[in-house]
């Protein structure tokens, strides 16, 4: 995914729907930064070769465990304070006490290392715990974490990514960082479901019917709704794990052309909707 695309692909949603003009815009941003800025990684090597790629895979263990991400504390605070930036100024709304974040609490490095161990270790309690220590909104916080983590994943996840099978063993999660997915889409060549990490941006393929969440493929548990007149995009809802994923169907072999991210802030109608039963999302959203 490269910027000429997100900016292409973007000002289609907004000629269909002006209304996504601001969010969409936020998006390119905050992309075009994050490119800019992924610069700043040095490259990385797989860790890994082709048969231990393979032993992890049908182990059920994932290509990138926390420990195996080198995160520069120094390029992180850099590209958080660039996303600090963009947020409060092209967002909706200032953020209240972002300065005092970015010109102070942003340096402690020690606390951030713990903030950044619990994110990638998906220790939900810990990770808020230490939010709690800042004075900026939580969800504002974990925006910026997530937002300024993924280009660290994207050098990792990359060179795994294109040398390993990621659909020999069909998960839910992400076979490469282990985040769940931000959306789908079903090819329309062969049907297959695949699946986007919210994350590290992998895509995998998984059966048709199948929960992410919670991986159960009982026909009886799972159904989709639509909105009237659209069914290409629907929100396919699990009633065993109360959760949800959104799905376009019929992406043809220009599968690459899809920026998912842009498809699933287009589809946030799809979100509303699957709320308003009851339903709540999978995946630990950053941008919808």
């Amino acid at each position: 995914m490269n910027k000429s695309l997100v900016n292409r692909q973007a000002r289609k949603y907004v000629e269909a729907n002006p209304k996504l003009k601001g969010v969409m815009d936020l998006y390119r941003e905050i992309f075009a930064a994050q490119r800019r800025l992924s610069k700043r990684i040095p490259e990385q090597l797989p860790h890994l070769k082709g048969a231990q790629m393979s032993y992890r895979l049908q182990e059920g263990r994932v290509l990138i465990e926390p420990h195996e991400l080198e995160i520069d504390i120094s390029v992180l605070k850099e590209i958080i304070r660039e996303m600090g930036r963009i947020l409060d100024e092209k967002g909706r709304q200032a953020v209240e006490n972002m300065d005092a974040f970015l010109e102070k609490e942003l340096e402690d490095g020690r606390r951030l290392r713990g903030l950044v161990d619990a994110f990638l270790s998906r220790d939900e309690d810990k990770l808020a715990g230490i939010m709690r220590e800042y004075t900026i909104d939580p969800s504002v916080l974990y925006l910026l974490l997530h937002v300024s983590l993924a280009p660290f994943l994207w050098k990792k996840a990359g060179p795994l990514a294109r040398k390993a099978d990621l659909d020999q063993v069909p998960r839910g999660s992400c076979p490469v960082c282990g985040d769940l997915p931000i959306m789908g889409f079903l090819r329309s060549q062969d049907g297959l479901r695949v699946l986007e990490c919210s994350l590290c941006g992998s895509r995998w393929g998984v059966p048709r019917m199948m929960c992410p969440s919670c991986g159960t493929i009982e026909q009886s548990k799972l159904r989709y709704i639509f909105s009237e007149g659209d069914e290409v995009h629907r929100v396919y809802l699990c009633e065993q794990c109360g959760k949800y994923i959104k799905v376009t169907s019929g992406v043809d072999e220009a599968s690459e052309e899809l920026v998912v991210p842009l498809e699933d802030l287009a589809t946030a109608h799809l979100d509303r909707a699957a709320e308003e039963r009851g339903y709540t999302r999978g995946c630990r959203t950053a941008m919808s």
